[in-house]
């Protein structure tokens, strides 16, 4: 039966299986394993336990002290053995609001960190879309070679016999022995390229593929319809919810807060404190009825410091014009991000369109082709070109599908539009 080699394998690719390794857990595993994940979640958990230091400041201190001595001679009424045992609360009441801004940092680094992690889970998640999709489009074109050869095997059979009829000269022979070597060429170049996707998913998913795992195919409902001409709706969307542009708004807004926080140093500092002691006369101080309390209220304020305030102040003025104007540059560019995959998006999905007539014209060519050949009215270089014009067809309805797919998973992680939880 014609093709049946090849119909056997695009059958075995294409149809659904019950252990066939889904898209969805595919992202799943590459979400749960990949280690660039666990380095943002860190991250983030750091963040976090800052925001705890920064609180600090607002609760007292509390210090709790012991000192013995004793003297080679008796310098007092008190003897030569004296120990002191302190318990300090210190509270600070006013900085300059240094540590309210401070605070207010920690807080928008924290949340910046959050939007690293889920921008990194986005990436993941494209990363390892990408890496499915072309171990698909890989596997379609290890099917179209092998097809290939295999119709290039039947041909030179069918020439070797016309040739030793003395239908055809021996060039023609010849000839489609170079085809049929270059069309085992590129079969071993398509199993190669399969390999290395496969090994590329495997890196992004964090686990290794079973020799005898399948990938499901994707359909049509694994695509999102995206309207070019919709690209202001989409550019709002996109300042809603791109994570890059939300972390440099915390940023942002994190290194106002220090800069607040510098200005705080011109203010005066004002402290509460209290301390209870115990005086004894041997090592343990709690035997004697000596004790006293102290209550202090101090106040400091610096004139001068080198300029050092300045200095720092103007530190922080430069830190938030850099970040404010990274954070323009970044929507500019995602702006031209967005429109570039819209119009490949829409250039995508019109090759496809073209890439399955071509693949229909191609075949019906091959198939009258075949039939005048085998009627001697049509020579082995017509079907040799037959044949290449249909490998060629296929191959291009493979790239054209599987861009489009490539070109919509590529929308998504720029609007962002299916953050992972």
């Amino acid at each position: 039966m014609k093709f049946l080699t090849t119909t056997l394998l695009l059958l075995i690719l294409l149809a659904p299986q019950a252990n066939a390794l889904t898209l969805t857990e595919a992202v799943a595993a590459a979400q749960q394993n990949h280690q660039r994940i666990e380095q943002f979640r860190a991250n983030a958990d750091q963040s976090k336990a800052t925001v705890g230091i920064a609180r600090a400041a607002f609760l007292p201190r509390v210090d709790l002290a012991y000192s013995y001595l004793k003297w080679d001679k008796d310098y007092s009424e008190f003897g030569i053995y004296n120990s002191t045992l302190s318990l300090g609360a210190s509270l600070n009441l006013f900085n300059g609001l240094r540590d309210f801004h401070n605070y207010q940092a920690a807080k928008q680094r924290a949340q910046g960190a959050d939007y690293q992690l889920q921008a990194t889970r986005a990436d993941i998640t494209l990363e390892t879309k990408q890496a499915y999709i072309e171990v698909l489009r890989a596997g379609h074109s290890v099917a179209t070679a092998a097809e290939g050869v295999d119709l290039l095997e039947r041909q030179l059979r069918d020439t070797k016999l016309k040739y030793e009829h003395g239908v055809i000269a021996r060039n023609e022979l010849l000839r489609v022995e170079v085809e049929l070597s270059n069309a085992r060429q590129n079969l071993l170049q398509a199993e190669g390229q399969q390999q290395i996707a496969s090994r590329q998913l495997e890196r992004s998913i964090g686990a290794q593929l079973a020799s005898e795992e399948t990938l499901a195919d994707l359909t049509g409902d694994s695509l999102q319809s995206f309207d070019p001409a919709q690209v202001n709706s989409y550019q709002q969307q996109l300042r809603d919810n791109r994570s890059e542009l939300l972390y440099l708004r915390s940023e942002l807004q994190a290194s106002k807060r220090l800069r607040q926080a510098s200005k705080g140093d011109y203010l005066p500092r004002v402290d509460l404190g209290f301390t209870h002691e115990e005086y004894g006369d041997d090592l343990s101080p709690l035997d004697s009825n000596s004790d006293d309390n102290l209550l202090t209220l101090s106040a400091s304020w610096n004139l001068f410091d080198g300029f050092a305030r300045e200095k720092s102040v103007a530190t922080a003025d430069a830190q938030t014009r850099k970040i404010a104007a990274q954070l323009r540059d970044t929507e500019a560019a995602l702006d031209l991000q967005l429109a570039t995959a819209l119009q490949n998006a829409r250039i995508a999905t019109g090759r496809q369109q073209e890439a399955r007539t071509g693949v229909i014209s191609a075949e019906e060519n091959y198939r009258v082709t075949e039939n005048r050949f085998a009627q001697q009215q049509a020579t082995t270089v017509d079907l040799l070109d037959a044949q290449f014009l249909l490998t060629r067809a296929r191959n291009l309805e493979i790239d054209a599908r599987y861009d489009l797919y490539l070109s919509s998973a590529q929308l998504e992680r720029i609007l962002e539009s299916d953050k992972a939880e």
